[in-house]
């Protein structure tokens, strides 16, 4: 894991990102390891690009505003960058998840 790093503000977190860019819609994405008890950023954020998010094990709970939403093994979210967010691991077993950038749909 040594192309894993710590995100600023984040716990228990590392991931590597991965910066390719595909024109139109995708910035970048990257694989996140998350321990139980891990996440971020803390306090939440927002930011202009959208988050599309894939839980490849574990369970993510994804904070969007007062709300939590729990993403399992193999389920998926859209997040808007422009909802107050962030992603946590309250559970008691490791999360890897992917998070693609992308560009802000139209349609807000």
């Amino acid at each position: 894991m040594k192309d894993y790093k710590v995100p600023a503000n984040h716990f228990k977190f590392k991931a590597k990102k991965i910066d390719h860019a595909i024109e139109g819609q995708i910035l970048n994405s990257s694989v996140a390891y998350i321990e139980p008890g891990g996440g971020g950023p803390e306090p939440s954020h927002t930011h202009e690009h959208d988050h599309y998010f894939i839980v490849i094990e574990g369970c993510a709970t994804i904070k969007l505003g007062n709300k939590k939403i729990l993403v399992n093994s193999d389920e998926s979210i859209l997040v808007r960058g422009s909802i107050i967010h962030s992603v946590w691991n309250e559970s008691s077993k490791h999360l890897k998840m992917i998070g693609i950038s992308i560009k802000p749909a139209n349609d807000k």
